[in-house]
């Protein structure tokens, strides 16, 4: 019987290097975005292996429960939904900047977490996607975001106490700079990371999804409560 694993915001970039990679790795993998026509380059290119649409927007709990209920269970979750706006002076945020991205990146995790323990049991895992922001504060991402992915690691940690008791293990991705959408509302080109990151190039999403694969399997059954850093050197120690 195959595995089961859920990936929040799996319509592109990391998230869908995630839903990919899992499915080759034999997963039945959920993706999740906000709608069925944000999923079907995901679904498009994963054709030769088991990946589902799941529609549901993570800040609208009722639809977050429900979906989710309608699956038999998950071996893996991987939380990966997220928003960044762009940076701006301390005066100019308002609680708007700071309803989007808390309840996206930090109520959205915990929430769909909650709901996925219903159909997990011994064995299974959580993987939460973090941020280098969350230690460095962000050179260039906003402070609302850099917060949210300082909760995320505490919430990772969190999770990882409580459900150790029954055999789950939680642990946290933490990229660099990606080259994906995101890294795009810094307004800084992918050539500029290339110069400042020590390995010498700018991460990939497909190096954030290997680690992911890597947690979700048996290999990582002694791995809980970290955070993992994939950043090229980015940040060390």
């Amino acid at each position: 019987m195959k595995k089961v694993a859920l990936v929040t915001g799996a319509a592109a970039g990391i998230g869908q290097a995630i839903a990919l990679e899992l499915s080759k790795a034999g997963y039945l993998v959920y993706a999740n975005a906000r709608s069925k026509e944000k999923l079907l380059k995901t679904l498009e290119m994963g054709k030769e292996y088991d990946i589902r649409p799941l529609i549901f927007d993570v800040r609208d709990l009722e639809s977050v429960k429900k979906s989710i209920s309608e699956l038999e269970r998950i071996d893996c979750l991987v939380n990966n939904a997220g928003v960044s706006i762009k940076n701006k002076a301390i005066e100019k945020f308002d609680e708007d900047d700071w309803d989007l991205t808390l309840s996206t990146n930090v109520k959205g995790y915990f929430f769909v977490a909650r709901y996925a323990l219903e159909k997990m049991s011994k064995g299974s895992c959580i993987i939460n996607m973090s941020s280098g922001a969350a230690k460095t504060g962000g050179d260039f991402v906003s402070i609302p975001y850099s917060t949210s992915k300082g909760a995320i690691n505490s919430l990772t940690i969190s999770l990882a106490r409580e459900l150790a008791k029954v055999g789950i293990r939680v642990n946290a991705v933490s990229p660099g700079f990606v080259d994906t959408a995101m890294l795009e509302v810094n307004g800084l080109p992918a050539e500029y990371y290339n110069s400042v990151i020590p390995i010498g190039r700018v991460g990939k999403p497909s190096d954030v999804a290997n680690m992911v694969v890597y947690l979700a399997s048996d290999k990582a059954d002694f791995i809980t409560g970290q955070i993992i850093e994939v950043n090229g050197g980015d940040i060390m120690g």
